[in-house]
């Protein structure tokens, strides 16, 4: 029998088969619809330390996959914009995703409309609303929220495809002239409460997983949510975008961006959530942290990218003691660089990350880690990629023993990724 992701994916195919041709600006009053996307094959060689996908506590998104053992597995994933143009100023932007992990057969991982007029001078405005993502991440610039560096995102972007999501509206203010462009962001959102779940219960992880607006993650069912566990209420898998206390969190954010020294930017972000909200198994995390950023081209054409957050997510804080009853202090960072040339890009990142807690004997939070990234690009035509990735990944988490694995963890992923894109409009 065929299965849903399989017609999907033959969707997918049918469409990249089409005839393309090139999106132009629509006129004043016209409609145009711009389909877009790619469908791409895998083939990954991972180590037996299992991923949470697999209820274990490993870092790497495939680890564990071939059956519990180290070994190749093949995949296949897909993914359609849709963007729905109404003249110059108004604009609509749907991602649907389609991978092997996903609970639902076809993943809304972005939809929104997009108001962008024309600056007047030289200040401007843009304003969007619906379910996108935050403007946090500096290397998930290309189709469909995917880098052009790598496959698999670092530890702070990772996080963001899984459990971030702004549910509201957002608007930038900016300022432009012939060198430099700085710009300020703010927005107001819901249905992020449980935003935390899996940075605490299960750390940081590295993957390129697009948690869709419908979507649930498995969580590993470490002590303090089994039966006997302090918060044995939780449901067996997360919701990440769901609204649970009826509160509105926020963000506001920053950026300048010079042609010769590069971009920065910087984001406060908190989800205002009441940590001791529970509704339908999923708890409200109190999360809040900042997120630096800075980009910039080196001499040779050496791009360089680095971010850095830091934050902090409760959840049940109760009135008698100290201390919530599960919380971490979080933070990460990577440095990135990358090199193309033609057809060709070589990319090399590190990460490092770090979870804490003082109340370690209820749910030992603590991890630390780090993970080098290499990946190759090759174009062989205009529509198409290969690439090529080793990720290397060193962490201690103490949580692992108390579900018979062990403390410390060294884990490699190698990955072989084939895409193909498409792209046609109507009319």
């Amino acid at each position: 029998m065929i299965s849903r992701r399989t017609k999907v994916l033959a969707f997918l195919l049918i469409l990249a088969g089409a005839d393309a041709r090139a999106a132009g600006s629509p006129a004043l009053g016209e409609f145009q619809l711009d389909l877009k996307g790619y469908v791409e094959g895998r083939a990954v060689a991972a180590d037996d330390t299992q991923s949470w996908e697999r209820n274990g506590l490993g870092k790497t998104r495939y680890g564990g996959l071939a059956q519990g053992a180290s070994g190749m597995v093949f995949r296949g994933e897909g993914a359609l914009l849709i963007d729905p143009h109404f003249g110059y100023d108004v604009s609509g932007h749907v991602v649907l995703t389609v991978a092997s992990e996903q609970d639902k057969a076809v993943s809304l991982v972005e939809a929104f409309l997009q108001y962008k007029p024309a600056p007047t001078g030289d200040f401007g405005f843009r304003a969007k609303g619906g379910f996108f993502f935050p403007p946090i991440s500096l290397e998930n610039t290309s189709m469909a929220w995917t880098s052009p560096y790598t496959v698999t995102s670092s530890a702070i972007n990772s996080w963001v495809g899984e459990e971030l999501r702004t549910v509201g509206g957002e608007a930038t203010a900016f300022y432009q002239n012939n060198d430099l462009e700085a710009g300020v962001t703010g927005a107001l959102y819901t249905a992020n409460d449980p935003a935390g779940t899996q940075l605490t219960w299960r750390g940081w992880s590295f993957n390129d997983r697009e948690i869709g607006l419908f979507d649930h993650m498995q969580l590993t069912q470490i002590p303090i949510i089994q039966p006997t566990g302090g918060l044995s209420r939780q449901a067996p898998t997360e919701a990440p975008f769901v609204e649970i206390d009826n509160r509105v969190g926020y963000y506001a954010a920053g950026y300048l961006n010079h042609a010769d020294w590069g971009k920065a930017t910087v984001m406060w972000y908190d989800n205002n959530a009441n940590d001791r909200a529970l509704e339908q198994g999923q708890w409200a995390w109190d999360t809040k942290f900042w997120a630096l950023g800075y980009t910039v081209m080196l001499p040779g054409d050496v791009e360089f990218l680095t971010q850095y957050m830091t934050g902090k997510t409760t959840v049940v804080t109760i009135p008698s003691r100290r201390y919530p009853i599960d919380y971490a202090d979080f933070w990460s960072a990577y440095g990135l660089v990358s090199k193309e040339w033609g057809r060709h890009r070589l990319s090399f990142r590190f990460d490092r990350f770090i979870t804490s807690t003082e109340n370690p004997v209820l749910d030992d939070t603590n991890e630390h880690g780090s993970a080098l990234t290499l990946a190759y690009n090759f174009r062989p035509t205009a529509n198409t990629r290969v690439t090529l990735e080793a990720l290397h990944v060193v962490s201690t988490r103490p949580e692992r023993a108390k579900i018979g694995l062990p403390v410390h963890a060294v884990e490699n992923q190698f990955m072989a990724s084939f895409r193909f894109f498409f792209t046609t409009s109507v009319p």
